[in-house]
């Protein structure tokens, strides 16, 4: 079991162990949330200006040194402190469970398993794959998450949210392709739905419907 878990699909949520960490304000959690996601090693004066964009530099890096002081308090050791920069680590495996696991970043890896997959059918590894990451995403990206005077993190939020989406239609796709293929038609159509409801315009999800 990891020791640190953030799960961005739907509301964010970090957990030490099985009990909730607690933020007092939500720049807290969006920039512990962006620096998560982003893996990156980040430049003070770059949150300021995402996070406090209608502030002076002076304001805007007093408010990320208070909001960086919050979060080494409830965070730890996944905050990482170096000069002039910030960011957030390590990232868990299974040879580094106490690291902090993240389900965007699981989601994206077990797509990845099986971008070079050929098919329908799948292999078993690839459907065992896809099924796990459709079954993370829960919900959309920070679903019902926003900052009001940040529009530069909402921009990050809404394309990352987008990426997302796409990675997950490309796996319902699938999934509901190799359904079809073996003759799991009552599964392949639940995939199918699900992917009808991202765009409830989007003809091809339609079409597929129907075929089955």
């Amino acid at each position: 079991m990891h020791h640190w878990k953030l799960t961005c699909f739907g509301p964010p949520r970090l957990e030490k162990g099985s009990v909730e960490v607690q933020f007092s304000q939500r720049k807290d959690v969006a920039l512990f949330v962006y620096l998560a996601v982003t893996g990156q090693i980040c430049h003070r004066d770059t949150l300021a200006a995402l996070l406090w964009p209608e502030s002076d530099q002076q304001e805007a890096r007093a408010g990320l040194r208070r909001a960086l002081h919050r979060l080494r308090q409830s965070t730890g050791e996944l905050l990482l402190l170096s000069g002039d920069t910030v960011q957030v680590g390590p990232a868990a495996d299974q040879d580094s469970p106490a690291g902090l696991w993240l389900d965007t970043r699981a989601f994206r890896s077990l797509i990845d398993d099986c971008t070079l997959q050929a098919g329908p059918p799948l292999s078993p590894a690839c459907r065992v794959s896809l099924t796990q990451a459709a079954a993370l995403y829960t919900a959309d990206f920070l679903a019902g998450f926003t900052l009001k005077d940040s529009p530069q993190f909402d921009e990050w939020q809404f394309f990352t949210g987008d990426d997302l989406r796409a990675l997950l239609a490309r796996a319902l796709v699938s999934l509901a392709g190799d359904g079809r293929a073996t003759g799991e038609f009552e599964q392949a159509t639940g995939y199918a739905r699900r992917w009808l409801a991202l765009d409830h315009l989007h003809e091809p999800a339609h079409r597929l419907l129907m075929e089955l």
